[in-house]
């Protein structure tokens, strides 16, 4: 008898259960930080002295593109940083700059040395890949054209390219980054955040 409750005392301790749910969005953070990575690139070339002081109306009715909305609000924060002061009527505006984007989107490349994953006949699960060396690379590309007109007569118009860069390479289970510019984004982030927190403290 004594044996049977020591069983039961045993079952009860080791018997548990945890779940957890999980799930995913449609999209990576990945490729969303590198397209606004990219975003940011191409607006960092661009410099107009002469906004400064001229009242800006942004005219976005000819953007279509992946995360439009981010293009959005970093065109108007660069804008204004160099003095502009932003108008919502074209009417009140000493300028008007059009946006638009030629290109913003992903490119994936994957290279294999080894046996790549292979069907099995008559089996809905294939034989997995064995890499003796796999390499993944994922490139954000950006083309955005800024046109500056007055009242429409032309004053000045370019175009920005940049790319985002990140990739991923594995030697047997040896992993190593030659780039990763999502990783460089968010530490130039902080390290700007860190600068403006001791210019700040200084002020005080």
């Amino acid at each position: 008898m004594r044996q049977v409750w020591m069983v039961v005392v045993a079952a009860g301790l080791l018997a548990g259960c945890t779940t957890r749910t999980v799930s995913s969005t449609p999209r990576t953070a990945i490729e969303q930080l590198l397209l606004s990575r990219a975003v940011d690139k191409a607006l960092d070339r661009f410099d107009m002295p002469e906004l400064n002081g001229r009242k800006i109306y942004l005219d976005f009715s000819n953007l279509g593109c992946t995360d439009k909305e981010y293009v959005k609000v970093a065109v108007r924060a660069r804008v204004a940083e160099q003095g502009a002061k932003l108008v919502e009527a074209a009417d009140k505006a000493d300028w008007t700059i059009e946006v638009a984007t030629g290109a913003l989107a992903m490119e994936y490349k994957k290279g294999l040395v080894g046996l790549p994953e292979l069907p099995v006949p008559q089996s809905s699960v294939g034989m997995p890949e064995v890499p003796l060396y796999r390499k993944v690379e994922q490139t954000a590309i950006i083309k955005l054209l800024l046109f500056v007109h007055a009242g429409g007569e032309f004053v000045a118009a370019d175009q920005f390219y940049a790319k985002a860069d990140r990739d991923e390479s594995f030697v047997l289970w040896w992993r190593y980054q030659r780039k990763d510019e999502v990783r460089e984004g968010w530490e130039k982030a902080d390290g700007r955040l860190y600068v403006r927190q001791k210019e700040r403290q200084k002020v005080k």
